[in-house]
This record gives C-alpha cells, sequence and structure tokens, in this order.
C-alpha cells in the first residue's frame, strides 16, 4: 500500500457496505454542538448539526423517526455506532427495530 493509499483509508477508512453507520462528530469539544451523520458503508445517508445537550434527546431521536423510512430503505443489515453514548445508542436501537 503506498503512501497515498494509507493517507485516504486514515481519511476515510473504507466501510462495510451493509453496515449503517451512526456518528457524532463534536464542534467543538467538549460535547455543545455536533453533526449526526448516517452513513451507508461510505455513502452519506443524512445529517444534521445539533446541540448535544442532554435536553436535545429527544429532538434528535425525533429527526430519526421522522426518516426511518429513508433509513430502512438502505438496506442496511446492521448498525455501528462511534461516540454516541450508550444509553442514546439503546434508545435508537429501539427506534430502529420498532
Amino acid at each position: 500500500m503506498g503512501i497515498m493509499e494509507s493517507v485516504k483509508n486514515w481519511i476515510q477508512p473504507q466501510r462495510e457496505p451493509h453496515t449503517l453507520y451512526i456518528s457524532i462528530d463534536e464542534i467543538p469539544q467538549p460535547r455543545e454542538w455536533g453533526t449526526v451523520q448516517l452513513t451507508i458503508g461510505n455513502d452519506m445517508l443524512m445529517s444534521r448539526d445539533t446541540s448535544l445537550e442532554a435536553s436535545a434527546t429527544e429532538e434528535l431521536l425525533g429527526w430519526i423517526e421522522r426518516n426511518l423510512p429513508k433509513i430502512k430503505a438502505s438496506g442496511y443489515h446492521q448498525v455501528q455506532f462511534e461516540n454516541v453514548a450508550q444509553p442514546l445508542q439503546q434508545r435508537i436501537r429501539e427506534l430502529l427495530n420498532g
């Protein structure tokens, strides 16, 4: 693997094509605002800037729930979380499985 390929994989790692990745990128540290991203493999499904305070949890879950048809139509087989607190992961899983 050449240097350019190594840099590309570090910047944008290859992901499983049938996996729904749910990640939060924090802006700025620590966890005041962030971008919630849902991707299938390396393809962006949807993204949203949101407050990361506990009071914003219901709004975030509502956004995911309103977009469930689009999420389910993506054909994902499994879900992986990146930088998402365990309690929020559980609530998102309940929505996805509901």
